[in-house]
């Protein structure tokens, strides 16, 4: 998951030098850019790639359930989970539709006429459609994170900081209007998201060890 968001993030728009959209004169920067054919091929790659987010996301919250489970308030806490989840994957799906659909649709309607103030607008609201999701994301993190203070279920330096990272997270759209901040304030909870990953991955190969006939056994 943390791959597929270095891919879909900072990456692609280091790779496809993508013209900030909140720059001032960005208009005829972004109109330029779209209409050199190898961007938009480009922009319909990692379009593509960006797909991953979903793959991977979706382990990743089954693992979140896995955690919940260990609490007194397993199901309550199940269901935070799977709403949160399916909010913040709609954020992400709709943003993805936003900030590279236009790409897609340059190179699948032959009638298309671009027009620049549209583009801009898409961009715009790709980054409301992000913060919205995340807000979700937020929810579920400090309610997983206060659960593990209580019952275990991740260490408890882990939990703290994802108290923090949750709450950063749940007050993110306040910066929706400052783009940079906005993306700095995002790295907390992606450092959160790397380390419960690795976290999950690890208690999962000590609870599920792997005998020599190659069978998994579980863990006395």
């Amino acid at each position: 998951m943390v791959a597929a968001i270095v891919i879909n993030g900072p990456l692609s728009v280091a790779l496809q030098r993508t013209p900030s959209y909140w720059d001032a004169g960005a208009g005829p920067k972004f109109a330029g850019y779209l209409q050199d054919g190898a961007n938009v091929d480009q922009m319909v790659v990692f379009f593509a790639l960006s797909n991953l987010i979903f793959v991977f996301a979706i382990g990743f919250f089954a693992g979140m359930r896995h955690v919940s489970n260990r609490t007194e308030h397993s199901e309550w806490l199940n269901g935070v989970v799977s709403i949160g989840s399916a909010i913040f994957l709609a954020g992400g799906l709709l943003s993805e539709t936003l900030s590279t659909g236009i790409a897609v649709v340059l190179r699948s309607t032959p009638d298309y006429s671009l027009d620049v103030n549209s583009a801009l607008l898409l961009q715009g609201l790709w980054f409301t459609a992000l913060a919205q999701g995340q807000v979700a994301l937020g929810v579920v993190i400090v309610a997983i994170s206060l659960s593990s203070l209580r019952a275990g279920g991740l260490p408890r330096w882990l939990a703290w900081f994802g108290v923090i990272a949750g709450i950063v997270t749940i007050l993110r759209p306040v910066l929706i209007t400052q783009i940079p901040l906005f993306i700095v304030s995002f790295q907390p909870v992606f450092l959160w998201i790397a380390v419960v990953s690795v976290v999950l991955v690890k208690t999962g190969a000590r609870r599920r060890p792997i005998d020599r006939s190659g069978s998994t056994t579980a863990a006395v």
